[in-house]
């Protein structure tokens, strides 16, 4: 039995049956290729039938080994019960993952000397520009606060459009026109480089700042600089409405798979979420990414600007964001660039780890229900499969009772959220959402020197840390100089 089919039936998501005749059956087999590493296979039967058992419409993957694809899948319809069926070179609608290329492309241009990431953006804009009202102090609005998230922007996240809609433009969405979520132009919620809070909005203002600077529209910078060298034949910034949009395109379903609309989303807010691709074009990317962090030849992504979108610029909230990238993510106990995407409908995650060349991308179309439990339970095997888990290594003096018990409490997480630290059965242990996007609210604590504490798949370390006579615990990560604090819940009077 392989180990998809242990973890699936021992969670009761997965039957062995083979589904003939399914509007979920693909004809394109799963096609493996080994490694000098390990061997891995994931069958039609499986996809198939997890696809059946989370009422998805369709699924497509790759698995990089050794800086090398090792495996591509997919399984399912593009429009289901259309018959049409999914194949390796069916692109989807990516979501957020369209902010890591946004950021790659800001730090190409730097490198060209075009730009600097700590310059303000308001020197590059000409057909919108900062309102002072809203931006006081506009010098505090620069690229790298932007792509990281810690600009202060509001705008989270934007509806999508369809054939047909009144779509606004870019400049539209950036006044609060014509976008069912927000009534008012793009703002600020904090001072800038303070906090960290999820913004698509800052990103399009980086995206008109980066057509205003090269006078090309972000999708033909793109395709330019990174799609066409990098041979990503199957990836587009251009959207639906677009001549130069792709055919062979995955469409968008509700949770009861109905398709949305028309089936394919328009996203004028393109720098955050207008990215259409594969997972093999966006394994593609991230050979390309690992190779230069290697310091490896590589086609245009050079060592200088891979690590400067994957250093860490902040720890704060959401537990560690680079330049695009996330660098939150520690599922099995690796250290990845990562980012995921969710439109209505449709959506995916690609992860790469920052050294030994391991990486997953997956796309599904469908709601979140039904495409996250399929790309967790995928890639879980998949890590198992090739035995990427590690253990975190115990240091080698434990820590003493009294800095087990000074560290016990429950602390502020954020988002609503409590850390509760405790001592259990002689070891330390948490309950509560310190892993953000992941249902595990509770585990061991494993001391690794100094006074700080790890747990599996959390990329951060644990300590205590008192200030003015208050506890917080202290959050930071090895290898950065970046750390931010969890305070203590105060008891009530």
């Amino acid at each position: 039995m392989t180990p998809m089919k242990t973890l699936l039936s021992g969670a009761t998501l997965f039957a062995l049956a083979v589904l003939s005749g399914s509007p979920y059956s693909s004809a394109l087999a799963a096609e493996t290729k080994p490694t000098s590493q390990a061997q891995i296979s994931i069958t039609q039967a499986e996809l198939d039938t997890l696809l059946k058992d989370h009422k998805l419409s369709g699924v497509s993957l790759a698995v990089i080994d050794n800086y090398e694809v090792v495996l591509t899948a997919s399984s399912g319809e593009k429009r289901f019960g259309s018959g049409q069926k999914i194949d390796d070179e069916t692109a989807f609608s990516t979501a957020s993952i369209s902010k890591p290329v946004t950021a790659l492309l800001v730090a190409m241009l730097e490198e060209q000397g075009k730009l600097s990431l700590d310059d303000s953006v308001s020197k590059y804009l000409k057909r919108w520009k900062l309102n002072p009202a809203d931006f006081p102090n506009p010098d505090a609005i620069t690229f790298r606060r932007l792509l990281s998230h810690t600009a202060g922007t509001t705008q989270g996240g934007f509806v999508d459009y369809y054939e047909g809609d009144d779509v606004p433009t870019a400049i539209d969405s950036l006044n609060g026109v014509k976008v069912p979520r927000y009534d008012k132009p793009i703002s600020l919620m904090f001072e800038p480089g303070t906090s960290w809070a999820y913004s698509g909005g800052g990103y399009v203002i980086v995206q008109i700042a980066l057509e205003d600077l090269t006078g090309m529209s972000l999708p033909e910078l793109a395709q330019t600089m990174l799609f066409e060298p990098l041979n990503m034949s199957r990836t587009t910034m251009y959207q639906p409405n677009h001549d130069a949009f792709l055919s062979n395109v995955a469409s968008v379903h509700n949770d009861d798979l109905t398709v949305i609309g028309a089936g394919l989303p328009i996203c004028p807010q393109i720098a955050p979420s207008g990215m259409w691709s594969t997972p093999t074009d966006m394994a593609k990317l991230l050979i390309e990414m690992q190779n230069a962090l290697a310091g490896k030849q590589t086609q245009v992504i050079s060592d200088d600007v891979a690590r400067t979108t994957t250093h860490i610029e902040t720890l704060d909230v959401a537990g560690g964001w680079g330049l695009g990238w996330m660098r939150t993510e520690a599922k099995a106990n690796q250290d990845w660039f990562s980012h995921g995407g969710s439109n209505t409908g449709t959506g995916g995650h690609i992860m790469g780890t920052m050294d030994g060349g391991r990486g997953i991308a997956i796309f599904g179309n469908g709601g979140n229900p039904a495409r996250i439990p399929v790309i967790e339970i995928l890639s879980a095997d998949i890590m198992a499969q090739l035995g990427w888990n590690t253990s975190i290594a115990n240091a080698s003096q434990q820590a003493d009772q009294s800095t087990l018990k000074a560290i016990e409490g429950t602390y502020n997480l954020g988002f609503g959220q409590t850390l509760t630290v405790k001592q259990q059965a002689n070891q330390l242990v948490y309950e509560g959402g310190l892993k953000l996007w992941s249902a595990d609210t509770s585990g061991v604590l494993v001391h690794v020197g100094e006074g700080k504490f790890a747990t599996d798949g959390y990329a951060n370390l644990l300590s205590l840390d008192v200030s003015n006579n208050k506890k917080r615990l202290m959050v930071s990560r090895k290898g950065s100089d970046k750390v931010s604090y969890f305070p203590e819940v105060e008891p009530k009077p």
